[in-house]
């Protein structure tokens, strides 16, 4: 059997010499890849990463970005070092126009891309954007959970997960609302013209004072937005704790039952009809 095995491994055909050279480069390739990442990512991270902590101790967005991004320009750096040491540089030479349009094809391909992770980076050197930050964007609002290489995860009250291009954010407009302490919400309503303003605003106040997640400190006020056509606009404002903890949806919806049923039981009309001015003739026909 095992002079069997050893005439079988005799008749295999040996490689020829250019396909050994070419595997030799292809594991060289892989090794100094992997050496030269790997270096950077246990020997160089992890320190810089403890530095940026140590000074920025308050900034977790800093700290992970950086990490992030040392790992990046680390797996950047290995590939042209290990082309390099493969020797694979003679063949990339040779074809420089198969490379430039390689290159031209991947950066018309990847400009999005490309714009999301810039964009990142200035949101991660923002010092007023940062991770378990509550924020409004586009007529959506969340708490930023991770800034990313391409996109940014929020966190909505819903407790749902939204996946936004960091372009999006650095962009486009993004409020703040919450400053880390409270929360404030705003919720407008009309009332008809002959009702007693004072009276209306001192039932908002006590409507929205009954409800312990709306704190009392700053105290709920309630103030005369406009002066519409056919009603008067008011608006009541009051503050909550973060957002992330407090469901938003459910203290307004409670809020507006509350002042509901406090303003009926005062006899306070809510939401008059629009008084509309009609013009022209009417015929009447009777029928014989």
């Amino acid at each position: 059997m095992h002079v069997d095995l050893l005439t079988t491994l005799a008749q295999v055909p040996a490689l020829n010499p250019d396909t050994e050279r070419w595997l030799l480069r292809v594991g060289l390739f892989i090794c100094t890849f992997g050496l030269v990442y790997l270096a950077g990512r246990f020997l160089v991270v992890p320190p810089a990463r403890r530095v940026v902590q140590l000074r920025n101790a308050n900034n977790p967005t800093l700290v992970e970005a950086v990490d992030l991004y040392l790992r990046v320009v680390f797996a950047v750096v290995a590939f042209p070092v290990a082309i390099a040491a493969a020797g694979f540089g003679s063949y990339l030479s040779g074809s420089a126009i198969v490379v430039a349009a390689i290159t031209l094809a991947i950066g018309v391909a990847g400009q999005d891309v490309i714009s999301n992770l810039v964009s990142g980076i200035f949101l991660v050197l923002d010092a007023n954007f940062n991770v378990g930050d509550y924020i409004e964007w586009s007529g959506r609002g969340g708490t930023v959970v991770k800034i990313g290489l391409r996109t940014t995860r929020v966190r909505t009250p819903d407790n749902e997960i939204v996946t936004v291009p960091n372009n999006d954010l650095s962009t486009k407009p993004v409020v703040h609302p919450y400053d880390g302490v409270r929360y404030r919400v705003n919720e407008s309503l009309v009332v008809a013209y002959d009702e007693d303003i004072p009276q209306v605003t001192a039932l908002l106040r006590e409507a929205a004072v009954e409800d312990d997640r709306i704190l009392a400190k700053p105290a709920p006020a309630v103030h005369v937005e406009r002066l519409g056509e056919s009603a008067v606009e008011l608006v009541v404002r009051f503050w909550v704790v973060d957002p992330a903890e407090t469901d938003i949806l459910a203290v307004r919806t409670d809020f507006a039952s509350r002042a509901k049923d406090t303003l009926a039981a005062a006899g306070v009309t809510v939401a008059p009809a629009n008084m509309q001015e009609l013009s022209g003739d009417v015929t009447v026909e009777r029928s014989q």
